[in-house]
């Protein structure tokens, strides 16, 4: 019973993945292209972007992050960007590597216990009202700024604002995605696999999802439209732990549409620790737990029928998998102790080519199409080489079960708190050479974006445009 269980589930996991990656075939820019016009690369931006980068303890990463940003500066159209680094409580050198960049480029907005480490959502929250609040006072029109939220490692290919800021030339655009990748997958296996998740998850997925006109929104690479986060309120993003989940959704509901680019990237690091990675992946779990209450709200929505289908698919798919993996597992521990009572029974049904053939494609017959996703994110790899990584990748999924059991858990005992993952200098140029660079080229008129120092370290919470929160 359980294997014809299995057998029907895995039939359908893979019916489903290949449709999506056939969905998913057509261009996002195609798409695109048939509903607002291409703005020419020297044509100015219809907006103006400020990079936010929340950090807690990334003295390791933030200094080469502010010095790739600043080094975008020749984008046709674009004013050099603004980069405001959010210091939520570090108590490491966050805050002083941050503030030793030119400061008419690179604000730091402080914040400090007890408003400090109440998570990420939080934490732009706050830096969201600043903004909103400087734009106002400046006479900026919200529709014409853009935040891009960038994690602490992150790293932006320079040529991502000439693909992302045209886009929004749609006044219906409220956020556009950029595709994900692991920028140290070189340094070893497990962040390969990572680097292959995320790859599978933009080519099958996101690609599809463009199409339908659910494209969701992640935690980094992620371009929000000023006006359309105002649109929810002061607080966009929610405390759930994948609030970035949740601001896609809630665009979505409120009548703007979302956009992925599968042209321009943004990487980030790979976590090289199991423990460590499962830790994380529990947390992401959790949150899409925490973001199920959305699902009636979805379904009430006036948002294409298509559309919702797919986002309750997604905010279930994280309880699928785990009902999937178990089935596999439970599967699995009952042939082994079948093989340790009846070994003959078991050694005969095993020496049947056609079962095994069965066997194979029930647990890898996932992985070609894996490898083609791989090969098309990471066109400079061998197609035999993806096909074997992809083989592998299927046995790193299951690192998903314990992540899964153990979210499912924290959250029927109403758990909620994270530590963040620890960065590491996994490729050899993470730390920062800590010298200013950029010029003077403010986003923003200096009333709003010139703080009154270099640094921003007063000893309690002041007003917003003083850059504590």
């Amino acid at each position: 019973m359980i294997a014809l269980a299995l057998s029907a589930a895995m039939t359908l996991a893979i019916v489903y993945t290949i449709t999506m990656f056939f969905v998913g075939t057509r261009t996002t820019a195609a798409r695109l292209a048939q509903r607002r016009p291409i703005a020419e690369a020297d044509d100015p931006s219809p907006v103006r972007l400020m990079v936010v980068v929340p950090c807690l303890n990334e003295e390791l990463v933030i200094g080469r992050t502010v010095e790739r940003l600043l080094a975008i500066d020749d984008t046709p159209g674009f004013e050099p960007i603004q980069i405001l680094v959010i210091d939520d409580g570090s108590d490491d050198r966050t805050a002083e590597i941050a503030s030793s960049y030119d400061p008419t480029r690179v604000t730091v907005f402080r914040r400090q216990a007890p408003n400090a480490r109440e998570g990420k959502g939080v934490a732009l929250n706050a830096a969201f009202r600043w903004l909103r609040d400087v734009t106002r006072d400046a006479g900026d029109h919200p529709d014409t700024i853009v935040l891009g939220v960038l994690d602490a490692d992150g790293r932006l290919d320079p040529a991502a604002l000439g693909v992302v800021g045209p886009m929004f030339a749609d006044p219906r655009l409220g956020a556009v995605q950029l595709k994900v990748l692991i920028h140290n997958a070189p340094d070893g296996l497990l962040p390969r696999l990572q680097d292959v998740e995320f790859a599978t998850f933009t080519e099958v997925f996101q690609r599809a999802r463009a199409q339908l006109g659910s494209s969701g929104l992640g935690g980094n690479g992620q371009f929000t439209r000023l006006s359309a986060l105002m649109d929810l309120g002061d607080d966009p993003w929610s405390d759930c732990l994948t609030e970035d989940l949740e601001l896609g959704i809630n665009l979505l509901m409120h009548g703007w549409t979302n956009a992925f680019v599968p042209d321009t990237a943004v990487s980030q690091q790979g976590v090289t620790e199991l423990r460590r990675l499962i830790r994380q992946r529990s947390r992401w779990f959790q949150g899409h737990l925490q973001c199920l209450g959305l699902m009636p709200r979805v379904i009430r929505s006036c948002l294409p029928i298509g559309v919702r289908l797919d986002l309750c698919y997604h905010l279930v798919s994280s309880l699928i998998m785990l009902f999937f993996q178990t089935l596999a597992l439970v599967w699995l521990a009952g042939l082994v102790v079948a093989s340790v009572r009846a070994p003959a029974a078991v050694g005969s049904t095993l020496s049947s080519p056609t079962r095994l053939a069965i066997l194979y494609l029930l647990a890898f017959g996932i992985s070609p199409l894996v490898a083609l996703a791989y090969r098309r994110a990471r066109p400079e790899e061998g197609l035999l080489r993806c096909l074997l990584i992809a083989h592998a990748y299927v046995i790193y999924t299951y690192m998903w079960w314990g992540a899964g059991l153990s979210a499912l858990a924290r959250h029927l005992r109403g758990e909620r708190g994270w530590a963040k993952t620890a960065r590491t200098v996994g490729t050899g140029d993470e730390s920062a050479t800590n010298q200013p660079s950029g010029s003077p080229s403010p986003l923003l008129p200096s009333p709003v974006l010139d703080p009154p120092a270099p640094t921003f370290l007063p000893p309690t919470d002041q007003p917003l445009h003083q850059g504590v929160g």
